[in-house]
C-alpha cells in the first residue's frame, strides 16, 4: 500500500470525527418518516448485517438501510430505483432482466449461464444464484439492507463488492393487520398492492401480500416504412410497457418461546414491452443512417441524444421484443435457542424462467449503413470490399431455465454478552441453461441470406463452505473482531453453437457439438476489524476483510475453445477506516467511511474482434488488477421536529493497475491506467423534508430531492463511445395523511426535470458505432394507502 493511499485512509479516520455527514436509518436522499411518528431525534434502524439483529450505528462496516416506508414515499419498486441513493451502488440496464450491479467500482458484464455477480444480492438470507431473477419487485418489505465492500467471512462467494438484502415483512402473532395501496399515474400507471397479517390462534400467524403494476410505456414507434414485427403482445403505437404481479404468502409458528419455524412462499410473473434502444454515437458518419433520432436516411454522424425527447424516446427498430419472466421460491427456517447459542437451520429452493427478445440496434432492416470507408469514414477492418455496406439490424434471443437449492446451519451466540459469536455451514447446488441466439437480415452481400446463430450452455454449479466469526469486548469501549470462511467450488460447463441458414455466416460464428469442460477452485477469507466507542453515541472502526468472487465461463462464446475455457476467480482486500456518530441529542447524524481496495485477477469482459475479422464476441478473461480509493459520506440532520435534510456523497478513484488484455482490432490490449466500468468519480444525493401536523392530528408533509452521477464507461478499453454522460434527477412528492394513520393520500413526481439519461451503452463492429437505452422520462401520478 503507497504512501498516499495510508495517508488517505488516514485522513478518512479524521473526517470519520468532524464531517457533517451522516444517513437517515442509513438512507439518504429518500424520505425520512414524518416526525409526527419519532419521538425526539433521529430514529435508529435494526440491520441482519452481522447475522444478528444489531444497531446499524453499533455495526462496524460500511451500510445503509432503507424501511418500508421510505421505499413507499420514494416510489422504489426495484433494483434501479436503489442507484444514486446508496453511496458507491452504480446499476446499469442492459434489458429489464439482466440488470448490471457495481458497488465502488466492481462488477459483472459477463452475464453467461456460467458466470456469477460480484454482487450478492438476498431475500431474508437466501442469495439468487441467476442474475436474471435479482431484480425483483420491491413490496411489502420490512427494509432493504445494502452492504459496502467485500462481506466474504460470512456471506462467502460473489460479495466481493457487497451484499444487497432484502428483509420481507413477516407474519405477527396475535396481530391483524391489513395494507392497501393504489396507484395511477401518466403512461397508463395503474398499480396495486396489498398485505394482510392474519393470527391463528396463540401460536400461528399468516401474512399474504400481492403487487399488480402496470404500464402502456412512454416510447413511440417512428414510421420508417417498415412494418412492425411484434414478438410480443404490444402494439406499435406506444411500447416499452410494464406488466408485473407478485405474490408472497409466509407462515409462522412459535410453538414455545424458545422455537420459531418460518414457510414462505414466493412468484413472479413479469412481462416488460421493447426497449428503448437506438444509436447514440458513431466514429464516423453514418451514411444512410436510418433511425428514430434521423427518420430520413442521410448522411449524418450521431453525437448525442438528438433534442429533448424526439429521439430517445422514440424507437426505429421492425423488431417489437419483450422480456419475460416467471419465479418460484420457497424458504423454511427453524430457529430454536438452547440457551447458550440459537440454532437456526435454514433450506431454500428457486426456480426461474428468462425469456428476451430485442432488436440490438432499434434500426430497420434496410438500408444498410456503410462504414466500410467508401464515403470517407474511417474502415474498420472489414474483409469484404468497400462497396459492400453493414446493417446493424440483429435480433437478440436470450431463453434461460434456472433452479438452486441451498442449506445452512448455523449457531449465533446471545447479544449482550463480551464474547459473540456465529459460526455455519452453507452448501448450494445450481443448475442453468441458456441459449443466446442472434438473429442475421439478409445483409447486401446476397451470399449472406436471413440465419440464425445460437450458442447453447449447460451449467451445473456446486459449492460448500464452513465460517466463523467471533467479537470480544477487550474493555467497555474496545472491541475486536476476526473472521474466517473455507470454501469450495466445481463448475461445469456444456456449450454447444449451432448455425442456421446462410453456410457463409460461418464467417461470423463456429457451429461446433456438444463440448464439455469443468473446474474447481477453493478459496479462504478472512476478516479483522477493531472497533472502538468513546461515548455511547459515537463510534470509529478499521477493517481489514476479503473477498472473491467465482471463477467461470464466458458465455456465448463463438469457438469451443474460448465457451470451455474457464476463468480463475477474483480477490480483493479491503482496508477501511469508518466513523458513525449521532450528535447533538440526535439531531445529527454523520456515517462516514474511507477505504482502498486491492484487486487481483480481475474478470474483464470486452468485446474483442479480431484483425481482419468481419465480427467478434465477448471474451471474460483474468486480465488485471486494480486498486480503488474512495470516501463515502452519508448525512441527515433534524434541527426541529418539522424539519430534515440530509445528503450522500460518494468519491471514487478506480483504476486498473495492469491490464493486458488479449490484443484485438482497438489495439494492443493494455488497459493500464484505464477507470474501472460502472466507476463514476462523483455521485451525490440530497433532500429536504417539512412537515406540519394541523391541529386535529392530520399530518402534511413535503419532500423534495436530486441526486447526480458523473460520467462513467461501460468498457475496459474506456472508449469515448462507451459511456454513461454524467446525469442528474430530481423527485418530490407531497401527502396527506390522517389524525388516526390510517390514510394517507400521496402527490408524486419522479424525474421532474425530464432529463434524457442513458441507462446502458454499448458498441459494435470495432467499437465504432454505440447503441444506448434511456431511462423513464418524466412521471407523476397519485397513491392512495389504507392502513388498518
Amino acid at each position: 500500500m503507497s504512501i498516499k493511499t495510508a495517508q488517505i485512509l488516514s485522513s478518512g479516520a479524521f473526517m470519520g470525527a468532524v464531517l457533517w455527514s451522516a444517513a437517515a436509518n442509513g438512507q439518504v436522499a429518500v424520505d425520512a418518516d414524518p416526525p409526527a411518528e419519532q419521538t425526539s431525534g433521529i430514529a435508529d434502524i435494526v440491520v441482519t448485517a452481522q447475522r444478528r439483529a444489531e444497531s446499524m450505528q453499533n455495526v462496524p462496516i460500511a451500510i445503509s438501510s432503507f424501511n418500508g416506508q421510505m421505499l413507499e414515499h420514494a416510489n422504489i419498486t426495484s433494483l434501479q430505483d436503489l442507484q444514486g441513493r446508496t453511496p458507491g451502488l452504480v446499476i446499469n440496464s442492459f434489458s429489464p432482466g439482466q440488470p448490471e450491479l457495481a458497488i465502488r467500482g466492481i462488477g459483472t458484464k459477463e452475464d453467461g449461464a456460467g458466470a456469477s455477480d460480484s454482487t450478492l444480492v438476498m431475500v431474508d438470507g437466501v442469495y439468487f444464484a441467476a442474475r436474471t431473477a435479482t431484480n425483483i419487485d420491491i413490496f411489502d418489505l420490512e427494509q432493504v439492507e445494502v452492504l459496502r465492500g467485500p462481506q466474504g467471512t460470512l456471506f462467502g462467494k460473489n460479495a466481493i463488492a457487497g451484499v444487497i438484502n432484502y428483509v420481507t415483512k413477516k407474519p405477527t402473532l396475535g396481530e391483524f393487520e391489513l395494507k392497501v395501496r393504489q396507484t395511477v399515474g401518466n403512461f397508463g400507471t395503474f398499480d396495486t398492492g396489498a398485505g394482510v397479517n392474519v393470527p391463528i390462534g396463540d401460536t400461528l400467524a399468516a401474512r399474504l401480500s400481492f403487487s399488480r403494476r402496470k404500464t402502456d410505456g412512454y416510447l413511440t414507434r417512428v414510421n420508417v416504412g417498415v412494418p412492425a414485427i411484434p414478438f410480443g403482445t404490444e402494439d406499435s403505437d406506444h411500447i416499452g410497457y410494464v406488466n408485473r404481479f407478485a405474490w408472497r404468502a409466509a407462515v409462522k409458528w412459535e410453538p414455545s418461546d424458545a422455537t420459531t419455524l418460518l414457510i414462505s412462499l414466493d412468484g413472479a410473473n413479469d412481462d416488460f414491452g421493447t426497449d428503448n434502444r437506438e444509436p447514440v454515437g458513431s466514429a464516423g458518419p453514418l451514411h444512410n443512417c436510418l433511425c428514430a433520432s434521423n427518420p430520413v436516411a442521410v448522411n449524418v454522424a450521431i453525437g448525442g441524444a438528438s433534442g429533448k425527447h424526439g429521439g430517445v424516446y422514440s424507437y426505429a427498430g421492425e423488431i417489437l421484443g419483450y422480456s419475460k419472466r416467471e419465479i418460484f421460491g420457497g424458504m423454511a427456517q427453524l430457529d430454536h435457542d438452547f440457551g447458550f447459542a440459537t440454532l437456526t437451520v435454514l433450506g431454500a429452493y428457486r426456480d426461474s424462467t428468462y425469456k428476451n427478445v430485442l432488436d440490438s440496434s432499434g434500426l430497420p432492416p434496410s438500408p444498410v449503413i456503410d462504414l466500410t470507408g467508401a464515403h470517407g469514414s474511417p474502415n474498420i477492418g472489414l474483409t469484404a470490399a468497400p462497396t459492400v455496406g453493414f446493417t446493424f439490424d440483429t435480433t437478440d434471443i436470450v431463453e434461460e431455465k434456472g433452479k438452486q437449492a441451498t442449506g445452512e446451519v448455523r449457531l449465533t451466540s446471545p447479544s449482550g454478552q463480551r464474547l459473540k459469536w456465529v459460526a455455519g455451514i452453507f452448501a448450494s447446488h445450481e443448475d442453468i441453461d441458456r441459449v443466446e441466439a442472434v438473429g442475421f437480415p439478409a445483409l447486401s452481400d446476397a451470399s449472406l441470406k436471413p440465419s440464425l446463430a445460437a450458442a447453447n450452455m449447460f451449467f451445473t454449479g456446486n459449492s460448500i463452505a464452513g465460517y466463523g466469526q467471533a467479537s470480544f469486548d477487550i474493555t467497555d469501549t474496545l472491541t475486536i473482531t476476526g473472521g474466517a470462511r473455507y470454501s469450495y467450488e466445481k463448475k461445469e460447463i456444456g456449450a454447444r453453437n449451432d448455425i442456421l441458414g446462410s453456410p457463409t455466416l460461418i464467417l461470423l460464428y463456429t457451429a461446433f457439438p456438444l463440448t464439455r469442460g469443468e473446474d474447481s477452485w477453493k478459496n479462504f477469507s478472512w476478516k479483522i476489524n477493531a472497533q472502538y466507542r468513546p461515548s455511547k453515541d459515537i463510534m470509529v472502526y478499521a477493517n481489514v476483510s476479503t473477498g472473491f468472487k467465482s471463477g467461470g465461463f464466458t458465455g456465448a462464446a463463438t469457438t469451443a475453445t474460448v465457451a470451455t475455457k474457464a476463468f480463475n476467480p477474483e480477490k480483493a482486500t479491503n482496508y477501511e477506516v469508518g466513523a458513525k456518530l449521532d450528535l447533538f441529542d440526535r439531531r445529527l447524524r454523520l456515517n462516514t467511511s474511507t477505504f482502498y481496495i486491492d484487486y487481483s485477477d480481475l474478470q474483464v469482459t470486452r468485446f474483442f474482434q479480431p484483425v481482419g475479422s468481419n465480427f467478434g464476441e465477448f471474451i471474460t478473461e483474468n486480465a488485471a488488477t486494480a486498486e480503488i480509493k474512495g470516501v463515502e459520506v452519508e448525512l441527515t440532520a433534524r434541527p426541529v421536529e418539522w424539519l430534515e435534510v440530509g445528503g450522500t456523497y460518494a468519491y471514487l478513484d478506480a483504476k486498473y493497475k495492469s491490464f493486458f488484455g488479449t490484443p484485438d482490432i482497438s489495439g494492443t490490449g493494455d488497459f493500464s491506467g484505464n477507470r474501472l466500468r460502472q466507476a463514476p468519480k462523483n455521485v451525490w444525493s440530497a433532500y429536504v423534508q417539512l412537515s406540519h401536523e394541523l391541529s386535529w392530528g392530520d399530518v402534511l408533509t413535503a419532500n423534495v430531492s436530486g441526486r447526480h452521477q458523473d460520467k462513467s464507461f461501460t468498457n475496459a478499453d474506456n472508449n469515448p463511445l462507451d459511456v454513461i454522460p454524467a446525469y442528474t434527477l430530481g423527485d418530490a412528492w407531497v401527502s396527506w395523511r390522517s389524525a388516526n394513520k390510517k390514510w394517507e393520500l400521496q402527490a408524486w413526481v419522479k424525474n421532474f426535470t425530464d432529463e434524457a439519461w442513458r441507462s446502458h451503452v454499448y458498441t459494435q463492429r470495432g467499437d465504432r458505432i454505440a447503441f444506448g437505452t434511456f431511462g423513464a422520462p418524466r412521471q407523476y401520478g397519485l397513491t392512495l394507502t389504507f392502513d388498518y
